[in-house]
Formats: C-alpha cells, sequence, structure tokens
C-alpha cells in the first residue's frame, strides 16, 4: 500500500511540474500585409514602453496588454493616423509614463535637470581640489630665494654677529 500511495504522490508531483518546463507562448501580433506600416509600427513601438512592467519598451514585452497596444497601433496606422496622434492617444490612456522619452519640460525639467547641475559641482570640485595643491605645493616649496639674496643674508646675519662685539 505505502509503494502504491509513493508512486501516486510521486505522479502528482510530475504533473503538477510538467506545465513549468514548458516554453511559455508568447503572443504574436500578425506583421501588416503593407511593409510601411509596419517599419512605422516598430518605429512608434520603439517609442511606448509597456504599462506594466518596469522600463521595458513595447517592441520587447509580450504581455497581453503590449499585444492589444501593438495592434491598435497597426489598426490606427492603417486607418491614417499619424504617429504623433498615436503616441498621443496611448499617452492619454496610460499616462506619461508609458513614453519611452520623458518631455522635457516642466517637473520633468528638474529631473533632466539635475545631470547637468551634478557635472557643474564635479567640475568646481576638481577645480578646487587642483588649485588647493598647486597652493599647498607653492607654500610648501617656501619663496624663491636667488643667490644675490643668500649673499645679502649672509652679510646681514655677519653684520649682525659682529655688532654686539663691537658694543662690549
Amino acid at each position: 500500500m505505502t509503494r502504491r500511495m509513493s508512486s501516486l504522490l510521486l505522479a502528482l508531483a510530475l504533473l503538477a511540474v510538467a506545465p513549468l518546463a514548458a516554453p511559455p507562448a508568447s503572443a504574436q501580433v500578425p506583421p501588416s500585409s503593407d511593409p510601411r506600416i509596419e517599419a512605422q509600427a516598430l518605429v512608434i513601438e520603439k517609442q511606448l514602453l509597456c504599462p506594466l512592467c518596469t522600463n521595458e519598451r513595447l517592441d520587447i514585452c509580450g504581455t497581453v496588454v503590449c499585444v492589444d497596444m501593438k495592434r491598435i497601433i497597426r489598426e490606427q496606422l492603417a486607418a491614417g493616423a499619424t504617429p504623433d496622434e498615436i503616441i498621443f492617444y496611448f499617452e492619454q490612456r496610460y499616462g506619461e509614463r508609458v513614453r519611452a522619452d520623458l518631455h522635457r519640460d516642466g517637473f520633468n525639467l528638474i529631473l533632466f535637470g539635475w545631470v547637468g547641475a551634478s557635472v557643474l559641482l564635479v567640475a568646481a570640485g576638481g577645480a578646487w581640489f587642483l588649485l588647493s595643491a598647486r597652493r599647498t605645493k607653492a607654500l610648501a616649496s617656501g619663496p624663491n630665494s636667488t643667490g644675490v639674496d643668500e649673499a645679502w643674508l649672509d652679510a646681514q646675519i655677519a653684520d649682525g654677529e659682529e655688532k654686539p662685539e663691537a658694543r662690549a
């Protein structure tokens, strides 16, 4: 009886794991008969992101929503819509996050502005570091003295040593 139960459990386990071993079936959008529409559709798909996935372009994603979006793109292109109109349609439907490239105005300008500010900050820090290193090097080496300066200092030292003896 235990052998029969273990065989039954093994069979159930294999049945439970079998769907995981099969490759996923990906839904495909049939290509348009017009090559111009297909080329435009691919360009538009690269400009849009999947509304469900994080930063995954529409031309790569295979979710049901993306397959529907690809179908709608081809239908609208066949109906005569321009690529900008199609992108605007999806932007109105899913929000601005569906665009692969954000508008560079309003709040998004702040997002792009921090990059320039960061570069400027690094450049200013590098310039300050170089100037302070040069200044430290100049202070450490002391003032430049010439042979004439050395001779004058030697004479001053010699005069200073002779004067106290003359007083005594």
